[in-house]
């Protein structure tokens, strides 16, 4: 397979390299970038693009909690997000600002 370019008029033979190269790597940034078709197996990979925690929930109690996870604000989001995954496996936001939400984080660095 050949990448090479042929035209019949060619003022810049450099630019025609360069052009060359761009397509290469944009075709290499294609393959290498992960498909985002349906449910991602992960959401770590998608921290660093947007806030995971559109909606929140004020309070769940502590028993239904199997772990507690804090995403503190940054470039991706400008809020910190509390994830609580619960005992059947489902993942739920909560509130940070919620007052039972602040007593679980306290628990959770105490100890």
């Amino acid at each position: 397979m050949s990448l090479r370019f042929k035209t019949t008029s060619c003022s810049n033979p450099s630019l025609h390299r360069v052009l060359g190269g761009l397509l290469l790597l944009s075709l290499l940034l294609t393959v290498m970038a992960p498909s985002t078709n349906g449910q991602p197996e992960s959401i770590e990979p998608l921290i660093e693009l947007r806030c995971l925690c559109v909606k929140t929930v004020s309070g769940i109690h502590p028993s239904k909690i199997s772990t507690l996870e804090v995403i503190k604000a940054g470039s991706h989001c400008s809020k910190v997000q509390v994830i609580a995954t619960l005992k059947e496996g489902q993942k739920v936001c909560l509130n940070p600002d919620a007052p039972g939400v602040k007593k679980m984080i306290q628990k959770t660095l105490e100890g």
